[in-house]
């Protein structure tokens, strides 16, 4: 960046009339700076771009697994809910035989207190 301050220094001399060399060598000095400042942000721009890029698509990466486990999980919890359903007709099938089994003992023993107060009566 030297030489191109150099050269436009040199320029400005030759073209205009300068009556202050040390304003010039300064005004030529602040504009270099600032291309190359633009330049480093532009460059700057670039890799912070690329690096955004990146990070975008390893979001979106994180994404699509993240979207893959859910699928996955929703076929388990379908499974698991297939599971307590026979699980829960399993327990009404018990359910219904303790039922029964009740009703019969509790009719078995009606039964055996009406034949006993029957044979104590007549008896």
């Amino acid at each position: 960046m030297e030489s191109l301050a150099d050269i436009l220094e040199q320029d400005l001399e030759d073209a205009f009339e300068v009556k202050n060399k040390k304003s010039l060598h300064r005004y030529i000095t602040l504009l270099t700076e600032n291309l190359v400042r633009t330049d480093r942000y532009e460059q700057e721009h670039s890799e912070f771009r690329e690096t955004f890029l990146r990070i975008d698509s390893r979001i979106e990466e994180g994404f699509k697994r993240m979207d893959e486990r859910f699928a996955f999980m929703d076929k388990r919890f379908e499974q698991v809910e297939k599971k307590f359903e026979q699980v829960d007709k399993r327990f009404e099938a018990v359910d219904l035989r303790f039922n029964r089994v009740t009703a019969f003992l509790t009719a078995g023993f009606a039964f055996l207190a009406v034949l006993i107060t029957v044979f104590r009566f007549l008896g």
